[in-house]
């Protein structure tokens, strides 16, 4: 039973298929024996040198094992000026639609301003909301937008939340445990439970996600 791990921070030990995430900064990955996404995070962009980011992104769109342009995004919470935020997110989209690389979203209320900007780039690359745990009406606007999601531990173990994940299409849904120690298992297992089918059903839906998206 293969089990995608589609954002994580750190490398389980167990036989699932992770993406790392690597900040853009940290560039380039030395090994090309795993998976993993780069991107120049929002919170980042403050006390890095943006210039010499970007271009380690692009640069590192050449290697096979670099599946996603991410995570990227939009944060209303944090004192980095927001047309800023929105400078360096559209520069990064353009870097994965020129490659055609999937989109891992970091959005912090900022999910009407994320609709327009998918709006007005025209993109025809997946963008993938990572860590989703919005409310249904995030969810259904979303949806109609043709957002993908990731959803780790904060939704699945949320009783009065975690409903929102049976509103998510099946095709466009992933599982994560992003800077979690749970293991990808433990997330499989509550996602299950709360879609109310059995693991090994839940495993070919994500896997046949990944495999169309990421042609891996």
């Amino acid at each position: 039973m293969n089990e995608i791990d589609l954002h994580t921070h750190r490398f389980k030990s167990d036989s699932s298929i992770q993406i790392l995430n690597t900040f853009a900064q940290d560039l380039p990955v030395p090994e090309d024996n795993f998976f993993y996404s780069a991107g120049l995070h929002p919170w980042h962009i403050d006390s890095v040198n943006t210039e010499e980011c970007l271009n380690s992104i692009e640069f590192a769109m050449s290697k096979k094992n670099m599946l996603a342009v991410g995570e990227c995004g939009l944060d209303r919470i944090i004192n980095t000026a927001f047309a800023v935020q929105e400078h360096h997110f559209k520069i990064q989209t353009d870097i994965a639609e020129k490659y055609s690389k999937p989109l891992i979203i970091h959005c912090v209320r900022a999910y009407a301003d994320l609709i327009k900007l998918k709006k007005e780039s025209k993109s025809s690359v997946p963008w993938i909301i990572h860590g989703f745990q919005g409310n249904r009406q995030t969810a259904m606007q979303l949806i109609r937008h043709n957002f993908y999601f990731s959803v780790g531990e904060t939704l699945l173990s949320n009783r009065l939340k975690n409903h929102i994940l049976t509103l998510l299409p099946a095709d466009r849904l992933f599982l994560e445990t992003d800077d979690r120690e749970t293991s990808i298992s433990e997330i499989y297992s509550l996602a299950s439970t709360v879609l109310k089918i059995d693991n090994e059903t839940l495993s070919g839906i994500i896997l046949e996600n990944f495999e169309r998206l990421f042609k891996a």
